[in-house]
């Protein structure tokens, strides 16, 4: 198995595991309502990192979709930790788009 492909899967655990967990606070109100906004940016983020690994040439971009999981993974532990929503949002944007920038930089050849 490939980096770019335990990534890939790593990222599609970790959306699951988020949308399981959202559906039964959302939806049949055991807990406090997850925020929905970042629940949109997680699925535009996994989608969009999903579609540029793939594309991606085989050096390019086969780091992104397992780092792009572990920071998908650390704002649920925020979360669950009882962090605020505000406060673990903002890491999330921060640190995704810091991983995004830092591996889709283009290389001079």
């Amino acid at each position: 198995m490939t980096l770019r492909t335990a990534g890939l899967l790593a990222v599609l655990l970790a959306m699951a595991g988020w949308s399981a967990w959202w559906v039964v606070c959302n939806v049949y109100e055991f807990a406090p309502d997850l925020d929905a906004r970042a629940f949109a940016y997680g699925w535009v983020l996994s989608l969009a990192v999903s579609a540029y690994a793939l594309r991606a040439g085989p050096v390019r971009g086969r780091w992104l979709p397992l780092l792009t999981a572990a920071c998908i993974g650390a704002y649920l532990l925020l979360i669950h930790r009882g962090v605020s929503a505000g406060l673990a949002l903002a890491l999330l944007l921060a640190a995704s788009l810091l991983i995004c920038i830092a591996t889709c930089r283009r290389h001079p050849r």
